[in-house]
């Protein structure tokens, strides 16, 4: 299933810094990629599930096209 801009654009933010912004029209397009993607039922009231679900979009996405992974800050004493 093909995803919309905006779905795509918070799955390419959650990537980059594990945060994004649903709305209730994105939520109900993440549970339609959901159920498509054979990962079964999604509670969207649920936050942990939904975020867990990005996390599967990204992977999905990711296997696609190449989204650059998070970059972790790497700390040197001074």
């Amino acid at each position: 299933m093909k995803v919309s801009e905006e779905l795509q654009q918070q799955a390419e933010r959650f990537s980059k810094t594990r945060s994004f912004a649903l709305t209730s029209e994105t939520k109900k397009e993440l549970l339609t990629w959901f159920k498509e993607s054979g990962y079964g039922k999604l509670n969207i009231g649920c936050s942990t599930c939904v975020r867990n679900a990005m996390g599967k979009l990204v992977q999905s996405i990711s296997q696609g096209e190449h989204i650059k992974p998070r970059i972790h800050f790497i700390g040197t004493k001074q």
